[in-house]
């Protein structure tokens, strides 16, 4: 338990670390971009990133992940996969860059036909780059992908930068994109010794497969989910409109599903170990949650309370109107752990099939309620989204129940007391921020500072288990420091 409980804590430490830099870098840059371009640009790049997702999902297929939690694996199988990506891109692109011309008739803009056809090259990029990644992550190699992650993120960020203050518009984030994915690449490559040999095997494939393809249904399923709202707006309103909504999901995602995400990736491959020890999973799965859940609720939350004074400060009035997206979909990455989590556990027992099932019967609601809700703008739409995510708890946690007994209670159980106290600091700081008169750079420090504060205190009068985890951790430490040089005397 102890060696799992290292390897879990490396890795997550290594991809919060790649986490912290590349979002640290992405959001200076975003800042310098939205100062340079206009929200329409934003906009038109993320009506063209729906096919480019959906390209991910389809030459993914799931057999990254299935190469993650088998067991073992042979060189058979990793060329296998390697070949097999590479195929399924070229095919991918040559469906992008023939259906681009509609595309763009779509959404009625005629620019976006050639911007789809050149983001489109970035699949074949990101096919020769799922071994990689799956080698490494089964060896617990975070510290490589870090530097891959990070590096890709300075150099792409730089190239963005530079093209837009030349003037290029639209085409500096095509830029971004592109340069992003091939450094990323090429460092991975560089960083693992593992390389194709001539071989493809139909039995390695087939049974990589029949773990992968519900992971592909689901893929293409979450991806046009995910971006159903993009296609809803960009289809019905304008491209600012959509870029503004663009802007205000990828800046609560930056923590959100980044800080998940880092955590998912470090402890699939170590918890895929113990898929056959249920009470084991359930209580790794449990700390995980109320440790992701302490962690991430108050930034959400005060990302939602300071958000009108920290838009105010970072960009110009183009931007405001996407404040009440950001503090709606602040909401839903609070709750973003819990959903992602469940799915987690499901891929490690390898029940990829129920994946499938909770993905279609959620897609299927949220889908109705995204519908009914265009007559009401995108104010309207953005609620749904909210509304959507509370009832997404009910299918994702029916399973985690039945295959290790972690109930819907148990689970809101484990997650109100950060919540609350999250909320109050949310409010604490808004209110803060919305009564001083004095600057917002200077306003947003002390509005935190408070909103902080009240967040630790309220989790330690209610004893949040988050809280009690960290402290925990830290006392060990700090009786260690204390024994060490009384052992050496």
């Amino acid at each position: 338990m102890k060696s799992m409980n290292r390897k879990i804590g490396v890795g997550v430490l290594w991809n919060l670390a790649s986490m912290f830099l590349t979002r640290g870098a992405s959001t200076i840059f975003m800042l310098f971009l939205a100062r340079l371009l206009a929200p329409e640009a934003f906009g038109l790049v993320a009506m063209a990133m729906v096919v480019f997702e959906l390209a991910n999902a389809f030459i993914n297929s799931g057999l990254g992940a299935a190469l993650i939690r088998s067991k073992e694996v042979s060189g058979a199988d990793l060329s296998t996969v390697f070949y097999s990506n590479l195929g399924l891109s070229l095919v991918a692109y040559a469906a992008i860059f023939a259906s681009a011309p509609y595309i763009a008739a779509f959404y009625n803009q005629p620019e976006l036909a050639a911007l789809v056809q050149i983001m489109g090259l970035v699949v074949f990029i990101n096919a020769a780059r799922v071994v990689q990644t799956a080698v490494l992550s089964r060896k617990m190699d975070f510290k490589t992908q870090m530097k891959a992650n990070t590096l890709a993120t300075l150099v792409s960020g730089v190239l963005a930068v530079t093209a837009a203050y030349h003037g290029w518009g639209v085409w500096s984030l095509v830029v971004q994109m592109l340069s992003q994915a091939a450094v990323s690449a090429f460092i991975l490559w560089v960083g693992s010794s593992w390389r194709p040999s001539w071989q493809f095997s139909t039995e390695s494939f087939t049974r990589l497969f029949a773990f992968g393809r519900n992971l592909l249904a689901e893929g293409i399923l979450s991806v046009l989910y995910q971006n159903s709202y993009i296609l809803v707006i960009g289809r019905f309103f304008s491209a600012e409109l959509t870029g503004l909504y663009y802007f205000a999901k990828k800046v609560s995602n930056l923590i959100s599903k980044q800080l998940t995400g880092a955590v998912q990736q470090a402890t699939f491959p170590a918890l895929s170990t113990l898929q056959d020890d249920n009470p084991t999973l359930k209580y790794k799965y449990r700390q995980i949650m109320q440790l992701m859940m302490f962690l991430i609720a108050p930034i959400m939350m005060l990302l939602a309370g300071l958000s009108p004074t920290l838009i105010g400060l970072a960009f110009d009035a183009r931007w405001q109107s996407a404040v009440p997206y950001l503090q709606l979909l602040c909401v839903v990455g609070m709750l973003y752990p819990l959903h992602a989590l469940n799915l987690n556990l499901l891929k490690v027992k390898g029940r990829a099939d129920l994946v499938l099932k909770v993905g279609l019967l959620k897609k299927s609601v949220n889908l109705t309620l995204l519908f009914l809700a265009i007559p009401y703008g995108v104010i309207g739409i953005v609620v749904s989204q909210v509304l959507a995510t509370f009832l997404a708890l009910v299918p994702n946690t029916y399973f985690s129940a039945k295959l290790v007994e972690y109930s819907l209670r148990e689970q809101v159980t484990d997650v109100t007391k950060p919540i609350a106290a999250a909320i109050l600091a949310g409010l604490s700081a808004f209110w803060v921020a919305e009564i001083l008169q004095i600057h917002p750079a200077a306003t947003l420090l002390f509005s935190g500072m408070v909103g902080t504060g009240i967040y630790v205190l309220a989790s330690m009068i209610i004893r949040a288990e988050g809280l009690l985890m960290l402290w925990s951790k830290v006392r060990k430490r700090l009786n260690k420091v204390r024994v060490f040089p009384d052992n050496r005397s």
